[in-house]
């Protein structure tokens, strides 16, 4: 049975506690979101000079989208030093690729340039011709850079929030860097508005690559844009009420959600979605796809982890 999200939300999944295999997914991704938090704040800040234009802004152009990239390569170079060998304690299958890498760019600091332009560029073939010239796995090496640029990243994105106003953003995709959305959250609603339930709270995104957290609208799929309602699906797992998945019958994607209405407890937003991967795997058991493909939701295919 499935249940609109209109409606208030009732049991509708089978009882998914998290499983004990998901202890063992959630808890290095846990301490590995706490080592980048530590070593961003020790890096540099204000390494982007931008040129901010509320009305491109508007139009849907990211805060980043101008940006230099090569303004990156210092803080990449600062954080991979201290990032890879922690990536390597935590994720012992990783450690031989990690400490090639940091060799690698101990050696040539000029390979970060390429690192940084191919992983923004999104230009996966440039990885893969990079990881096939160091004897690293195209996997790994994409995994290794995405955690170093989003370590630099979250250095900048307490000082570029501040001018990514909501109001004028309203997109699937991140305001800062472009990415795509890897968690709903489900926050205080101070006011009404055309697009939220009032008792509900508003639905903020966080960002899977720099950790902004932005609006959207609660009734539209944060993938396509489907806004009729009986094409948007909510499950709940028996139990668990404040965990959810948010699912469009028009694109087949979904997103995991939690709801931190009326919660005061702590709570990391860059930690919670690899400790949601029971979710994951009870929406791609649906036929649904995930919005935002990461290393805890791809279950059956090779991530190197």
């Amino acid at each position: 049975m499935r249940m609109r999200i209109p409606h208030v939300p009732q049991p509708d999944l089978p009882e998914v506690p998290p499983p004990a295999e998901g202890t063992a997914i959630a808890a290095p991704f846990a301490a590995l979101a706490t080592l980048r938090r530590r070593i961003a704040a020790d890096l540099p800040q204000g390494i982007f000079v931008l040129a901010y234009d509320p009305e491109r802004f508007a139009a849907g152009e990211t805060l980043l989208a101008a940006a230099d990239r090569t303004a990156l390569t210092p803080g990449f170079l600062a954080a991979a030093q201290t990032l890879l060998p922690g990536i390597g304690t935590i994720f012992p299958v990783l450690a031989r690729e990690a400490a090639v890498l940091a060799q690698g760019l101990a050696q040539g600091p000029r390979l970060a340039g390429p690192l940084v332009q191919g992983f923004l560029g999104d230009a996966p073939g440039d990885l893969e011709a990079l990881a096939d010239e160091m004897g690293l796995r195209p996997e790994s090496l994409v995994f290794l850079t995405r955690e170093i640029v989003a370590t630099v990243l979250r250095s900048e994105t307490a000082r570029l929030t501040a001018l990514a106003d909501d109001a004028l953003w309203r997109k699937n995709h991140c305001p800062v860097c472009g990415s795509a959305p890897d968690l709903g959250l489900l926050k205080e609603q101070p006011e009404p508005s055309e697009f939220l339930i009032a008792k509900a709270g508003r639905l903020m995104l966080h960002c899977s690559l720099c950790g902004h957290q932005w609006r959207f609208p609660r009734l539209v799929c944060p993938s396509c844009g489907e806004g009729e309602h009986d094409k948007l699906d909510l499950f709940v797992p028996e139990g668990r009420e404040r965990e959810r998945i948010h699912a469009c019958s028009t694109c087949r994607q979904y997103l995991v959600v939690t709801n931190r209405v009326d919660v005061d407890a702590a709570f990391d937003a860059d930690a919670a979605p690899a400790a949601l991967a029971h979710l994951d795997a009870a929406a791609q058991e649906r036929g649904y796809a995930p919005i935002c493909a990461t290393a805890w939701n791809q279950f059956g295919e090779e991530t190197g982890l």
